[in-house]
């Protein structure tokens, strides 16, 4: 059987993403934070409805697996009905076909929601599978397609939009700034008076994942990014200043997790610099998803980077990670949950969020 080779003209996202994902521990950090949140919420009554169903956003799913985990051990009475979108096929497939038509391949994102229906490991009762574009998407009219809900005003429970907002920080299609879109439509057109949006990010931060790529991306002038950057670049920070231009109510829960490597990450340094010994990596599983991890922290193709000679390419590219991982053990990531309210959040919402959010704090600090 040929062996396949490792694509350098392009920047293959899918494939780079799910090699972070396999050792990156951000989804558990993340879980265990917004599990006390929302296990928070619950012992303070949000969930006890048993009618209608709770409406669960998810903009940016991927492949539907983070939700999932997000949701699961809360006891949500009335059961849940998610509705998921993406721009990306390769993650939730056709999203025109019926996913009660087992006759098509399921898409990641369908078969994961799927499961969980089956196994109940969330009382999920309904899902669909949206296509739209953060960038150009009318974000209200995709989210709210479906007759159950299209008469609805405001009808979401809970919106998520996990490392999802790095893609929106230019103009949106309306001409709006793209943060400020998203956030304005989440808060006025989707949330109930009841409902909360959770945001789930990676910020800039020194000696970490995003001052290496960032860097790499041309997007700091130095490893060390500068106030000015931060403010400019860091979801975290751009979220803020969004959340006061429109005047709603945002609450941040920083915690930190780690990118992991093999233990033999060291002894490839060398080949992965040099794209005529990329066949080595082929036999090497664990060497070759070091390398996809390695990519994804730059978001360049390997000829883009292997063409760079500067500090910003391939070179320098594999001993800043190298160097971070010496130095910590792995790749720091410096994440940020950010809960914001509607437009409509109730007095008695506002007061729950606020013990809630105290719990997580409390949590960081135990």
């Amino acid at each position: 059987m040929e062996k396949k080779s490792i694509i350098t003209d392009v920047f293959q996202y899918d494939v780079t993403f799910r090699a972070y994902k396999e050792t990156v521990n951000e989804n558990e950090s993340g879980w265990k934070l917004n599990h006390t949140f929302l296990k928070s919420l619950q012992d303070q009554g949000l969930f006890n409805r048993h009618n209608p169903t709770y409406l669960i956003g998810d903009i940016g799913c991927g492949e539907g697996d983070a939700i999932v985990t997000y949701l699961q051990d809360i006891d949500f009475k009335a059961g849940l009905d998610i509705r998921a979108m993406d721009n990306n096929s390769d993650f939730i497939g056709d999203s025109t076909l019926d996913h009660d038509n087992h006759s098509h391949r399921m898409s990641p994102a369908e078969k994961n929601f799927s499961e969980a229906k089956q196994s109940q490991i969330i009382p999920l009762k309904n899902y669909r599978l949206l296509y739209g574009d953060l960038k150009e998407s009318d974000i209200p009219q995709v989210m709210c397609k479906g007759d159950e809900i299209q008469q609805s005003i405001n009808p979401y429970d809970l919106v998520y939009l996990s490392h999802t907002m790095y893609y929106i920080r230019q103009q949106h299609k309306s001409g709006r700034y793209g943060i400020t879109y998203v956030l304005d439509s989440i808060t006025t057109h989707l949330l109930s008076n009841n409902g909360i949006a959770i945001l789930l990010h990676v910020c800039l931060r020194p000696d970490s994942y995003t001052a290496i790529g960032y860097f790499t991306r041309s997007m700091t002038q130095d490893l060390i990014p500068t106030e000015e950057e931060y403010q400019k670049h860091s979801v975290d920070a751009l979220v803020r200043s969004s959340c006061n231009e429109l005047g709603v109510i945002c609450y941040d829960i920083p915690y930190s997790c780690g990118l992991h490597f093999s233990e033999n990450l060291k002894k490839y340094r060398e080949v992965f610099k040099d794209p005529s010994r990329y066949a080595e990596l082929l036999d090497n599983y664990d060497a070759l998803q070091d390398f996809y991890r390695i990519l994804f922290v730059a978001h360049r193709s390997v000829d883009d980077l292997y063409a760079d000679k500067s500090a910003r390419g391939l070179n320098h590219l594999v001993d800043n990670v190298i160097n971070l991982v010496e130095k910590h053990g792995c790749v720091k990531l410096n994440c940020c949950m950010q809960v914001i309210l509607g437009r409509q959040a109730s007095k008695e919402l506002k007061e729950k969020v606020k013990v809630a959010v105290h719990a997580c704090q409390n949590q960081l600090h135990s």
